[in-house]
C-alpha cells in the first residue's frame, strides 16, 4: 500500500521543484498584529494570502512574515473576537513593518469555543487537532458526518446504515459502538442523550447546516467533559450575521433520496439572525427508509460595546425504519443488498435550546456563560426474531419488543479567557442535571408501536465540574500548558417494574412486576493534564502532552438486579452497586505541524493510549444479547501513529490542484491477562487485538478547481481488517455476528459547476464511485454491509 503512494509522493515533489523559480517576483513583508483598544499583542491570527492563499497564523507575540507578489495579492486577518481586517494590493508596502490594528466584536456567541473559526486555536491547542472548513465540506458534498471525518488522522467510523443517521466513531483504536468513548459536541455544548450517564450517540447532528467541524485529540481535552478518553469531535454551526441573504438546496437521487436546505441570514443593527431548515428523505437506500426534518435558528445581540446576548433553538425530528438487525453468512452471500427488519421503526425526537452571555474586556478578558436544555425521545420498535437450528436463516415472531426512552439533559456553563503576564489562561465550572426514563414493552404483532408494559425505570444524575489551564510562555517560541478537570457525579437508578424471578410448585418464573428498586452512587475524579510545544521555525511546532483520560460509567451499568428466584411473596432487593470506577487511561503523545514550504503542509503524531480500567459494556448495540454482570476490569495499550499531508499547487503558481492525504497506524491490544469464556473454553486474551480497531487506516483526497469555480473532488479511504470479538475469530459465524472483517477500500467523487449568467450552481456526487460490495460492521446484530453506489444531483444558489 504505501510503496504505491511512494511514486504519487514524488510526482508532488517534481512539481513543486518546477514550479518554485515563478516564485521569483515575490517580496517579504514583516509585521505585528495588534488589538485596536490597548494595543497588546495577538496571536492566533488567521492571516491568508488572496487569491488561493494558505493560511498562516501570527506568533506569541502578534508578528508575521508573509512572502508575497504585492502588486497582485490581498491579506486577510481574522481571529474569533475581532473583526476581519483586509489589505488591498496598493497599501502592503505603504508602511513597512506592518502594523495590523484588529477591533474587538463580540462573536461565536451562541455556544462555547473549543478551537475557534478557521482553526486559529489549532496554534495554541497543546496536542494534535484538525479542522474541516466550510470549503472542504463544501467541497466534499457530504451525505453524512462520518463521511467527512474520515479523512481526519486517528478518526476510524464504523459504518451502519451509511447515511450516518447513528455516529459510531473511535479515536486512535477506541471502540467506536455508539461513539461512546468520544466527547461529541454542537457549539461546544454535549449532544449525547446523558452525556454523564448514557454517552450514546443516538442523534447526530446533521452536517448539511455546519460551518466547520473540530476535532480534539491531545491535552486539550480536559477543558470539555465529561468524556476525555479518546478526544473531542465539534460541530460548529455558522454565527448569525456571517451568513446573510437566502441561500437554497435541492438535491435528488437513486433509493428516492431527496434534500432540500433553506438558509436565511441577516445583520440589522449589528443583531445577527439565521435560520437553517433542512429536509432529507429516501425510500430505499439498501432497503433504508427515513425522513428527516432538522430547524434551527440562531441569533446574537449586542447589549452594549463589551456585551452580547446569543441564543440558539433547535428541533430535530426522524422517523426510519432503521434496524439492529443484520444479515446473516448465507444472506449476505446470497444478496448483499437485502435488508432484514423492514418493519422495524425508530422515532427520534430532540428539542434543544441555547441561552448565551458574553462580556469582553478591554484587556482581552472574556468571560462566557452559557445555559442549556435538551430534551430527547428515542422510541424503537423491533420485531421479534430468531434463527433456525443452523443459524443461517432469520425467523420473525409475530411480535415486537418496544424501546421507549425519553431523556431530558441541562445545565450552565462559565468560562474565563484572560490574558495575563504568564501567557493565557481559560478556566471555568459547570453544573449540569440529566435524568432517563426507559420503558419496554411488549407488542402483540409484527407492527406493534406499542404494548404490555415489561421494564420501567428512572434513572438521574448530578454532575458539578471545576477546569483550569494556563498557556505558560516561557521566551517567544516555548509554552507550556498546564491544566486539570475536576469531575464530582452521583446517580441513581430506580427501578419501577422489571421482570423478577420467582419459584413456584411448577417451576421458576420470570414475570413483569411492579417493585420499588433504588440505588446511588457518587464518582469524583482529578483529571490532570499537560502539554507543551516549541515554535521551532515561523511555519513549524513541535509538540507534546499527556493527560488523563476519563469515562464515567453508565448509569444502568453500574447498578444490577439479583438473579436469585425468589420464594412467593417475597420482595425484591435493590439493585447492587457494582462499585464501578470511571474508565481511566493515560494519554501520550508528540508530534508536530509544519508547513514545509509554501502550501505544503504536514503533520505527524506518536500516541499511547494505557488503559487501566477499561470497562466492557454490554450495551445491545455492540452485540450484546443481555445484560452482564461487570467490573473493574481489563487493561488495553494503543500505541500507533498518525501522519497528514497536504499539497496546494496553486501556491506554487501551479493549476488549482490541491492533494492530501492521512494515514493511521494503531495497534491496539489487551495488556495484561484476561481470562474469558469463548463457548467452553476460558482464553487469556492478552495480546489479541481489541475489537473494531483496524490496524490501518488511509486517506486520500485530491480537488482540482472550486472556490468559486467549477471543481472536482476525489476521496477516497483505505481501512485494513478488523475482528468483532475478543478471541480474533476470523471465520465467520453462521448468524453474522462473529468473524473477520476483510479490508475494503471506498472511493467518492463530487463536482460544482457555476451555471453563467445566474446565482446557482450544479452540484453532484457519487458514493462509492466503484461499488465496491464490502462488510461494514458485524453489529449490532449481524453483517451490515456498505451502501451500493449512490448518485446525487442538484442545485445550490443564493441571492
Amino acid at each position: 500500500m504505501f510503496s504505491r503512494c511512494r511514486p504519487l509522493f514524488f510526482l508532488w515533489l517534481l512539481v513543486s521543484l518546477a514550479l518554485a523559480p515563478l516564485a521569483a517576483q515575490q517580496v517579504i513583508v514583516r509585521g505585528t498584529v495588534i488589538s485596536a483598544v490597548g494595543e497588546r499583542p495577538i496571536e492566533a491570527v488567521e492571516i491568508v494570502q488572496l487569491p488561493g492563499g494558505a493560511a498562516r497564523r501570527s506568533d506569541v507575540d502578534g508578528s508575521f512574515v508573509l512572502r508575497l507578489d504585492p502588486a497582485t495579492q490581498t491579506v486577510r486577518f481574522r481571529r474569533p473576537g475581532y473583526a476581519v481586517v483586509m489589505i488591498g494590493r496598493g497599501a502592503l508596502l505603504d508602511s513597512l513593518p506592518l502594523t495590523i490594528a484588529m477591533a474587538s466584536v463580540p462573536t461565536e456567541v451562541a455556544g462555547l469555543t473549543v478551537l475557534g473559526e478557521g482553526g486559529g486555536g489549532l496554534a495554541r491547542l497543546p496536542g494534535s487537532g484538525a479542522v474541516i472548513g466550510a470549503e472542504a465540506l463544501g467541497a466534499m458534498r457530504p451525505l453524512s458526518s462520518t463521511e467527512v471525518l474520515r479523512g481526519v488522522a486517528g478518526v476510524h467510523i464504523q459504518d451502519e446504515e451509511g447515511m450516518g443517521l447513528r455516529a459510531n466513531i473511535g479515536i486512535r483504536g477506541s471502540d467506536p459502538d455508539r461513539s461512546r468513548s468520544v466527547l461529541v459536541l454542537e457549539d461546544g455544548i454535549p449532544v449525547a442523550l446523558n452525556p454523564y450517564g448514557e454517552p450514546e450517540m443516538y442523534y447526530t447532528p446533521p452536517v448539511d447546516r455546519m460551518d466547520r467541524i473540530e476535532v480534539v485529540k491531545g491535552s486539550g481535552s480536559i477543558l470539555h467533559g465529561p468524556q476525555t478518553v479518546g478526544g473531542i469531535i465539534n460541530f460548529v454551526t455558522p454565527e448569525p450575521g456571517r451568513l446573510t441573504g437566502v441561500h437554497g438546496v435541492a438535491l435528488g437521487g437513486g433509493g428516492g433520496f431527496a434534500k432540500a436546505q433553506v438558509s436565511a441570514g441577516a445583520m440589522v443593527d449589528q443583531t445577527g439572525l439565521l435560520g437553517i431548515a433542512t429536509y432529507r428523505r429516501a425510500d430505499d437506500l439498501r432497503g433504508l427508509g427515513f425522513d428527516q426534518v432538522d430547524v434551527m435558528l440562531k441569533g446574537s445581540v449586542p447589549l452594549g460595546p463589551q456585551d452580547a446576548l446569543g441564543l440558539k433553538v433547535g428541533v430535530y425530528d426522524e422517523r426510519s425504519n432503521s434496524t439492529y438487525v443484520g444479515l446473516t453468512d448465507s444472506l449476505f452471500r446470497a444478496d448483499p443488498l437485502a435488508y432484514p427488519g423492514k418493519d422495524d421503526f425508530l422515532e427520534v425526537r430532540r428539542l434543544t435550546t441555547n441561552l448565551s452571555h458574553q462580556r469582553e474586556w478591554a484587556s482581552g478578558v472574556v468571560l462566557k456563560t452559557v445555559a442549556y436544555a435538551y430534551a430527547t425521545t428515542r422510541n424503537w420498535s423491533r420485531q421479534n426474531y430468531s434463527y433456525n437450528s443452523t443459524g443461517n436463516s432469520i425467523v420473525y415472531a409475530d411480535a415486537t419488543g418496544n424501546r421507549d426512552r425519553s431523556f431530558q439533559v441541562g445545565g450552565i456553563e462559565s468560562r474565563l479567557r484572560a490574558h495575563n503576564i504568564f501567557g493565557e489562561f481559560e478556566g471555568g465550572l459547570r453544573g449540569h442535571v440529566e435524568s432517563a426514563r426507559d420503558r419496554f414493552l411488549n407488542g402483540g404483532t409484527a407492527t406493534s408501536r406499542t404494548g404490555a408494559l415489561r421494564d420501567d425505570e428512572r434513572r438521574r444524575g448530578t454532575a458539578f465540574a471545576l477546569f483550569a489551564q494556563q498557556n505558560l510562555a516561557i521566551g517567544s517560541r516555548v509554552r507550556v500548558t498546564p491544566g486539570a478537570r475536576l469531575e464530582h457525579f452521583r446517580f441513581r437508578r430506580e427501578v419501577l417494574r422489571t421482570r423478577v424471578r420467582r419459584t413456584t410448585e411448577t417451576g421458576t418464573t420470570n414475570l413483569p412486576e411492579d417493585v420499588d428498586l433504588h440505588n446511588d452512587d457518587i464518582l469524583t475524579t482529578l483529571i490532570p493534564g499537560i502539554g507543551a510545544s516549541w515554535a521551532a521555525s515561523p511555519g513549524t511546532t513541535l509538540f507534546a502532552g499527556i493527560h488523563r483520560g476519563f469515562a464515567p460509567p453508565r448509569t444502568k451499568d453500574a447498578f444490577v438486579l439479583g438473579t436469585t428466584p425468589l420464594a412467593p411473596g417475597e420482595s425484591a432487593s435493590d439493585p447492587v452497586s457494582l462499585r464501578l470506577d470511571a474508565e481511566q487511561s493515560w494519554n501520550l503523545e508528540i508530534g508536530t505541524r509544519s508547513e514545509v514550504g509554501r502550501g505544503i503542509r504536514v503533520e505527524a503524531t506518536l500516541f499511547r493510549l494505557d488503559f487501566s480500567n477499561q470497562i466492557v459494556e454490554p450495551s445491545l448495540s455492540s452485540g450484546s444479547v443481555s445484560q452482564a454482570r461487570l467490573a473493574n476490569q481489563g487493561s488495553t495499550l494503543h500505541r500507533g501513529v498518525e501522519a497528514a499531508l497536504d499539497l496546494d499547487l496553486l501556491q506554487w503558481g501551479g493549476p488549482p490542484l490541491r492533494l492530501g492525504g492521512q494515514v493511521t497506524l494503531v495497534n491496539a491490544t489487551f495488556s495484561k491477562d484476561r481470562l474469558l469464556l469463548n463457548g467452553s473454553d476460558t482464553v487469556n486474551v492478552r495480546g489479541n487485538r481489541l475489537p473494531y480497531a483496524p490496524g490501518r487506516v488511509v486517506a486520500l483526497h485530491l480537488e482540482y478547481g472550486g472556490r468559486g469555480a467549477a471543481g472536482l473532488r476525489l476521496d477516497g479511504t483505505l481501512v485494513g481488517e478488523q475482528f468483532s470479538d475478543n478471541f480474533e475469530t476470523r471465520l465467520g459465524s453462521a448468524n453474522g455476528r462473529i468473524g473477520a472483517i476483510p479490508a475494503h477500500s471506498l472511493w467518492h467523487l463530487s463536482g460544482s459547476w457555476p451555471m453563467p449568467g445566474s446565482p446557482a450552481v450544479l452540484v453532484g456526487s457519487v458514493k462509492n464511485l466503484f461499488d465496491r460490495t464490502y462488510i461494514a460492521s458485524r453489529r449490532p446484530e449481524g453483517i451490515k454491509p456498505g451502501v451500493p453506489r449512490t448518485v446525487q444531483l442538484g442545485l445550490e444558489w443564493g441571492i
